[in-house]
């Protein structure tokens, strides 16, 4: 797998956080570090401060100094253990979950075997320390990864390597730029790059300091890879994405969507059902087919998001949603058949297949119709009670839709903002002036302190 990720112009990334470490627990080198002309750069024992680091931000070549650093309190298995127990037990619908298909000793021998991976520790001390929020991200699409490759029956091998994986498949971020990481901003197309790149750095990095095999570190590089081919860094399709590497695609989508879009609002788990529903076909397959399972075992919450007294309030959102998508559907399918399929420019397939990516999300639903909208009008005239609980579900994946729509939008400005003159890059930017023309209507003051409304 080529990359562009050298110890030379990467690892001084991670420099800056050991530095950081450095002033809360002591970081050293359990070796001397010696570049290659013979400079010594830094001797066992010395702290790693600033200085070693202004030496190591150099265009020299770096020798590989991540096996030579100790800190004095490396993440023990205990410690992981109890990280993941604690995040599990501090939120109800996660516990709810697990308590129904796991249990937490299942992961003491998998937390032992991290341990002994001494250098692996390391990545993972700094980014507990240095991005909790990443860590507990990495927790979360662990946790979830062994529940659902036990469910699968899968080798102790297998659950074993999603665990290692889901919890390192984010460390490439302490190997790129610490201000694009912690921005934000919105990002031009070459600062988004240069993040992305922290697929291709995760890699690279473990494969300096591990024993994994490369056919399965390999999913590293691959996590922000989508079966429908719109991801990066190669956008690649389908099964020329390994398994491993679409499983932490899965795992990091859900806990994106959980923790952008049900957590905030005290929801149930019950609540995710239809936004992956609606990325089903083109992105989750057969992993999010049995999270689905597990999630209709759960109990159906008693109390809906919006009360009766508003619910005209919401039919009347999800006409208005009815219209904003159907309006850009037909402008999307107009600017894919005038760009075409002969220009050979794989960014232009990339948005292509989001188009196809929301036609197919729709025609699955069944739900952006004509048909669905008489059926709405009835509900609506005859207060069906029994239906509320549908029509919410039907907001909610509306709401998936105006976010890939609106996803398509910023792809296409990314496009835009390399300069290019082609046919293609002409039509994009015609159509995106007609998509930006077709207005998002707003929601009733009265649903807005709602959590449904609030979810994008």
């Amino acid at each position: 797998m080529t990359s562009t990720f050298s110890a030379s112009n990467n690892l001084k990334h991670f420099a800056e956080h050991l530095v950081q470490v450095n002033r809360q627990m002591p970081v050293v080198f359990t070796a001397n570090l010696v570049a290659a002309d013979g400079e010594l750069l830094a001797s066992a024992g010395q702290a790693f401060d600033q200085q070693v680091a202004s030496c190591l931000n150099t265009p020299k070549e770096l020798p590989n100094y991540l096996a030579i650093i100790g800190v004095a309190q490396p993440l023990s298995a205990q410690q992981l253990l109890a990280d993941i127990t604690q995040f599990v037990e501090q939120d109800q619908a996660l516990l709810e979950l697990s308590e129904r298909h796991i249990v937490f000793d299942d992961f003491k021998p998998l937390t032992h075997r991290i341990e002994e991976l001494k250098p692996v520790v390391l990545q993972l001390t700094v980014l507990k320390i240095q991005l909790p929020l990443v860590y507990e991200q990495a927790l979360f699409c662990a946790w979830l990864g062994v529940m659902l490759m036990q469910k699968f029956n899968r080798s102790s091998s297998d659950v074993f390597h999603i665990f290692l994986l889901a919890l390192v498949h984010d460390v490439g971020l302490l190997h790129v730029p610490v201000e694009y990481v912690k921005s934000r901003k919105r990002f031009n197309y070459k600062q988004l790059k240069v993040l992305q790149l922290h697929t291709i750095a995760g890699f690279e990095v473990m494969k300096m300091v591990s024993k994994v095999p490369e056919d399965i570190l390999k999913a590293i590089a691959e996590h922000h890879e989508n079966l429908d081919g719109t991801g990066y860094p190669l956008g690649k399709v389908g099964n020329t994405i390994g398994r491993f590497g679409q499983c932490l695609n899965f795992l990091d989508a859900i806990n994106a969507i959980y923790n952008k879009r049900i957590k905030p609002g005290e929801r149930p788990l019950r609540d995710l059902i239809p936004m992956i529903q609606m990325n089903g076909h083109s992105r989750f397959g057969v992993l999010g087919k049995k999270l689905i399972e597990w999630l209709k075992e759960m109990p159906a919450p008693k109390v809906r998001a919006v009360p009766n007294v508003l619910i005209p309030f919401l039919i009347q959102a999800v006409r208005d949603r009815n219209g904003y998508i159907t309006s850009c559907v037909d402008i999307m399918d107009q600017l894919s058949k005038e760009v075409g399929f002969r220009h050979g420019d794989q960014r232009v397939f990339a948005l292509q297949n989001t188009i196809i990516h929301i036609n197919i999300s729709i025609t699955q639903s069944g739900i952006i119709n004509v048909a669905y909208m008489r059926w709405l009008d009835q509900v609506e005239a005859e207060g069906l009670a029994h239906a509320y609980r549908e029509i919410e579900d039907v907001f909610l994946m509306m709401q998936e839709v105006v976010y890939h729509i609106g996803k398509l939008r910023n792809q296409i400005e990314y496009f835009l903002t390399t300069p290019c003159e082609t046919d293609e890059a002409y039509k994009l930017s015609r159509g995106l002036e007609r998509l930006e023309r077709v207005t998002m209507p707003r929601i009733h003051p009265n649903l807005e302190i709602l959590w449904i409304a609030n979810v994008h």
